[in-house]
């Protein structure tokens, strides 16, 4: 990816591969306004900070700075779900594609309500991080599903599934 000419970049950030990320407007408009080979430079050192970033900096501290902007890092309106999309396509062991930690729609909180009954704490209630929240609540899902799906992405369609159904059904 990191070698990717840069409409093929940008197509990324645009598509619904692995997940549809929402609402593309700021990233398009930053893309659009830096220039494809600037913005290019950019996302590639994004994601490069993302998989590697300084040696002992851990994952869920890169994507915090990442999203926050932190220390001049980061490319506008490529933040908690195309990192996450990042994340999904490097290490599909690992990474439900489910891109968001909270969204009205339902993000991995409000999965972990709806289908376990599991309250995880608001973002803004707690002292974690938002990249510590991602990777925290990615990983108590996946810990949560049993051996019987083919893979992640299998085990996520079974979660929005799961989420609507009636709470006998998922208990």
């Amino acid at each position: 990816m990191l070698d990717a000419d840069p409409e093929d970049l940008k197509a990324f950030a645009n598509n619904a591969v692995i997940a549809h990320p929402g609402n593309m407007s700021v990233f398009n408009e930053a893309w659009n306004a830096m220039g494809a080979d600037k913005a290019a430079a950019r996302l590639r050192t994004t994601i490069e900070y993302l998989l590697r970033g300084p040696e002992g900096t851990r994952l869920e501290d890169r994507f915090t700075e990442l999203v926050e902007g932190r220390k001049g890092l980061g490319m506008t309106g490529f933040k908690e779900s195309l990192l996450t999309r990042v994340l999904c396509i490097v290490e599909p062991d690992r990474f439900l594609p489910m891109l968001k930690y909270t969204t009205p729609s339902g993000g991995k909180k409000e999965i972990a309500s709806l289908v376990y009954g599991l309250d995880l704490p608001p973002r803004e209630k707690v002292s974690w991080t938002i990249g510590r929240l991602v990777t925290w609540s990615n990983d108590l899902l996946v810990e949560l599903l049993d051996d019987t799906f083919a893979d992640l992405s299998h085990a996520a369609d079974f979660l929005w599934w799961a989420k609507n159904q009636p709470a006998a059904v998922t208990a």
